[in-house]
Order: C-alpha cells, then structure tokens, then sequence
C-alpha cells in the first residue's frame, strides 16, 4: 500500500507485469466507488517504473489503483492501494495520530488478599 500526500506530486515506483509505452492509472474512491484515470509521466529506475503524475486524493481515504498499458489498451499490468494522509513524517505515519484518550475512569490499582 502507499502512503501518499493529499497535495503536490505523487510518484508511484511499481515493478510491472509487463512495460508500457503510455501507461494510465485507474484511481477507484473505495468509500465513493467513484474512478478517475490518470495520465502519468512514466520513466524508469533501477527496473522499477517511476509513475509521477498530479492528482488529488482525499484526507483518510483508501483508494484501489490499476495501471493499465495504455487509454485505448485496457491490459492489467499492476495493482495497488493508496492512502492519502496530510501527515508530513511518511516514515512515522500513525493511522490513529491525536486519536487517543487515556482512560481516566479507575486508578489500576491491584488488590492482594
């Protein structure tokens, strides 16, 4: 799954079945089941393919993606998840940050007979 920003560029390294000249990518909202298809810019690295494309995604929301080879050839070629979070620290991501509340309703303490 990848944690994405909900603003600015995203990039999407995948390792693909097979290359694409003209790749596009399928966002499906998994709360909505609304898609949208992306025209990315498609380099590679290493052999990873490298997807970089602007796109919005919403805050706390799970979306499916598939790259598909091309916008008149539908053939799967990868499948993913995404997250869209507005937390910066991508490498300490909490999915429940500032969620928690210490419970206050009894003082824990143990009784010994």
């Amino acid at each position: 799954m990848e944690i994405l920003p909900i603003t600015g560029s995203k990039i999407l390294k995948i390792i693909p079945r097979e290359d694409a000249t003209a790749p596009v990518i399928k966002l499906t909202n998994k709360e909505t089941r609304t898609t949208t298809t992306v025209t990315p810019t498609k380099t590679t690295e290493n052999g990873y393919m490298v997807l970089t494309s602007d796109f919005t995604v919403a805050k706390d929301t799970l979306y499916r993606y598939v790259v598909e080879k091309a916008s008149d050839d539908s053939t799967e070629i990868y499948r993913g998840l995404i997250y869209g979070t507005d937390q910066q620290d991508k490498e300490k991501y909490f999915v429940n940050q500032n969620e928690y509340t210490e419970e206050a309703s009894f003082d824990n303490e143990f009784i010994i007979l």
